[in-house]
């Protein structure tokens, strides 16, 4: 394999991180705007399948971005193993950028903002059945 392979290869991984990002992103937003806008009152149920989902959309969310964290870190090393004297600015890059501390950090901001959520869910006012909304 080529070095040009392995840095598109690198590319595909932290293109994928971003989407995993960004596809969270969205969803939050868009989550927080129907809390915002329609000002819910839910039932136990309906907090109990709110809580289900999104438990299930995060927990996807999770493995994807740590998969695509592994996968990028591990062409990092392919990268690095390689060598290339042309592009010593490069190297230097790859050497001060690890991508298992921004795992780490992505996972604690991730579950950080996961608890968040499910506080916004189970202390929204409980009330009439609003089931029908979701």
């Amino acid at each position: 394999m080529s070095a040009k392979d392995i840095a598109d290869l690198f590319l595909e991984g932290t293109g994928k991180i971003e989407f995993y990002w960004n596809f969270y992103t969205v969803t939050l937003l868009a989550l927080f705007g129907w809390f915002v806008t329609s000002s819910p009152s839910m039932n136990v149920r309906l907090k109990c399948l709110l809580t289900v989902a999104y438990l299930g959309f995060a927990a996807m969310n999770l493995l994807g971005l740590w998969g695509s964290y592994a996968f990028t870190e591990a062409i990092r090393h392919d990268l690095l193993s390689m060598p290339i004297p042309e592009m010593p600015h490069t190297r230097a890059a790859l050497l001060a950028k690890s991508y298992e501390s921004q795992r780490n950090w992505g996972l604690a901001v991730h579950l950080l903002v996961d608890a968040f959520v499910l506080l916004v869910i189970w202390r929204c006012k409980s009330g009439k059945d609003v089931s029908h909304v979701a």
